[in-house]
Order: structure tokens, then sequence, then C-alpha cells
């Protein structure tokens, strides 16, 4: 009986060091922060720019420039403690634009829109007060903000929050204050306009377009110099993407900077249906009178006998209806005065076309909308 009991007592004191092995096995490794600071006097003022390396990466590199931004912070640091990585921070009280005193005068600058003389120009002058030599003095800061870049870094994440409804997905629509930035978009209707990525990378834009996020393609060439750190990034070639919600959201920025870090890690490309940066994409749906008349994929949509559209996907709902995705080109968006026609025939392939009626009021069609079909039989 004594060495039965032995016996158990061993197997249990074994059983419980391997569950406990398997549990310390399993948990997770937590990257500690290591903080430390750059100061730097501007005009009058010192601010402080913080550095914060998790782990030894400095790979991808997390920066951001508005203090008041919290949510993205804090969504960053969640992603950075298990991944570990290099973030860039200005201290600025819980502040979105710096404003400093120089030569008795106080100017403002917002600090993503000082990586250029012409930006930094433009920025004091909305804010009320210029001179050459604050400018001058900004761009020295800002010489110094992008020196504290590692060299070479695989990738800048930038992370940003927006206010509801002032700068969304929808900013870069036909016909929005953005549109000329942008070379691709793509619009999710089911998700919030305010929370999107914007990149300089066409990759990574098809990536995450194809994970259905609201996301821009920067277009590197034409547009706007307006002294922001991603067109710095663009013109330099530096792989760039922000990462972006409104103030609050967190669950949601949470998951989506998790979403790009899991896509930037990605080796493939895995493209299915993606948006083509140089189309604007739509949804439809359409009743039909039978399978027989599904147009194909790829087949072209018309404007009289000009080619302004292509039907990318096609899927049969049921026998008495069909729904997918269709692109038009740039040059000619969607407007509410346009009605879709699908002219099916015994003898001849579908046909979709696009007529104008001069009557309606003319205006943008929202890409998350789904666009209504109507069929007619000739």
């Amino acid at each position: 009986m004594q060495k039965l009991s032995l016996l158990a007592i061993l197997s249990f004191i074994h059983f419980a060091i391997a569950a406990q092995t398997s549990v310390q096995l399993a948990t997770p490794r937590v990257y500690l922060p290591k903080e430390y600071s750059v100061y730097y006097k501007l005009g009058e003022r010192v601010i402080q720019i913080k550095l914060i390396q998790y782990g030894n990466s400095r790979d991808r590199v997390y920066i951001n420039l508005h203090d008041d931004e919290i949510t993205a912070v804090n969504g960053a640091k969640k992603l950075l403690e298990r991944k570990g990585g290099y973030l860039i921070k200005i201290e600025n009280y819980k502040t979105r634009n710096i404003r400093f005193k120089l030569d008795g005068k106080y100017y403002t600058i917002d600090p993503n829109r000082m990586f250029s003389r012409a930006g930094i120009a433009r920025s004091l002058i909305i804010f009320g007060t210029t001179s050459p030599k604050a400018i001058d003095e900004i761009e020295k800061f800002a010489t110094r903000v992008l020196q504290l870049i590692p060299p070479n870094p695989s990738w800048i994440i930038a992370l940003h929050n927006n206010t509801n409804g002032k700068y969304s997905v929808n900013s870069y629509l036909p016909g929005g204050e953005k549109e000329k930035d942008a070379k691709g978009l793509n619009v999710n209707q089911d998700q919030d306009a305010d929370d999107f990525f914007f990149t300089t990378d066409s990759v990574l834009f098809y990536r995450l377009a194809n994970e259905r996020y609201n996301t821009i393609l920067q277009d590197n060439v034409n547009a706007k110099r307006d002294g922001s750190l991603s067109i710095y990034c663009g013109e330099k070639k530096i792989r760039y993407v922000n990462c972006e919600t409104e103030h609050g959201r967190q669950p949601e920025y949470d998951q989506m900077i998790v979403a790009a870090d899991r896509q930037l890690e990605s080796k493939g490309l895995d493209i299915g249906f993606v948006r083509n940066p140089d189309k604007i994409a739509y949804s439809y749906r359409v009743a039909t009178t039978g399978k027989q008349f599904l147009p194909k994929n790829n087949s072209d949509i018309l404007f009289g006998e000009r080619k302004v559209g292509l039907v990318r996907t096609v899927q049969a709902d049921s026998a008495f209806a069909i729904s997918g995705k269709l692109e038009m080109n740039k040059d000619f968006p969607l407007t509410s005065d346009m009605d879709f026609f699908l002219f099916v025939s015994s003898t001849q392939p579908p046909r979709l076309e696009v007529r104008i009626d001069p009557t309606r009021k003319k205006e943008l069609v929202n890409p998350s909308a789904t666009v209504r079909i109507t069929t007619r039989t000739e």
C-alpha cells in the first residue's frame, strides 16, 4: 500500500510539473518597452520626442505625430508588446498641432504637414502667422524627426485617428476634396467610412482591399504636395501605411492594426477580386429571366459605342437574380442620372449599357451603394 501511495504521489507530481511546463510554453511572450527621449528646441519651446523600443526589431517603424490621437497609440502598443517593433511619438500636451514662440510671435504647425517647405508654408498660413525664419526652424525640426527613423525600414506605419465625418474614405470619392490624391480606392459599405487604411504601396492596397477594408492607394506622382509624411514616403519610395479610425473606436483600431501587421508579414498575394487602381468599383444586383442570360466575367459595359467599364464578377443568387462587382473607368464615375440596362436576346450574348436621363438631377453615386440593373428583352 505504501509503495502504491508513493507511486501515486510521484505520478501526480510529474503530471503537475508537466502541466506547468506546458502552460509556460503556451504563454505568449510579452516585449517590455524600453523608453528614452530626445528633446528638440523649436523657437523658445522644447519638444519631447519619445522613442520606445519593444524587443530588438526596428524593421517596422510606428510613428505618432498627433499627440491627441490616443486610440491609435493604444492599439499599436498592444501589438508592439506581442510582436516587437519601434515607436516614435511626439509629446505635445495631448493636442494635435504644435504651437511655439519665435522672436516674440506665436506660430502653429500641423506636425503632419512639415515634411516639405511648401507644406510648412501652407500650414503656417492656414493657422494665421508665417515668416521665413519660422519655416526654416520647422524644416530643421522635421529633419530631426526623420533622422530618428532607422535606416531602410521595411515599413512606416502611421498611427492616426479622425473626427466623425470630417475626414474619411469618402474624402477620396469622385468629387471629394482629395479625389486627385488617390490612385486606387476600395469602399466597403459594411465598414464605417471613418475607419480606413491609406498606403503608398499597391501590393498592400490589394491585400487590404481583398480583406474588404476601406483602403486608399496614394497617387505618389500626382498627389498634392502638402508636406505630409505619406507624400514624403511616396517620393522617397518608402513603404508607408496609415491605419486610421474615428477617435475612441478602440476595438476597431485594434482589429485593423493586427490585420495590417498580418498582411505586412504575408509573403504571397492571393488577389482574388481586388480593385484596379484605374477603376471605381461598385456592387450590382439585377433581376433577370434566367441563368442563360448571365453576362460573363470581364464583359464590357457600354455607353453608346464607348467602353466605360467591366463586369468583373457574376454570381447567381437564384434562378431570377444575379449580383456581383463591376468597375467603371475613373473618368466615368456613376451619377444619379444614369440607368443600367441588361439587354438579353435568344440569339445574341447579353449586353450591358449605361444610359443618361437628362431630366434627373446629377449627383455622384457612392461606390458603397448597390447599383440596380434593369433587364430588357430584345
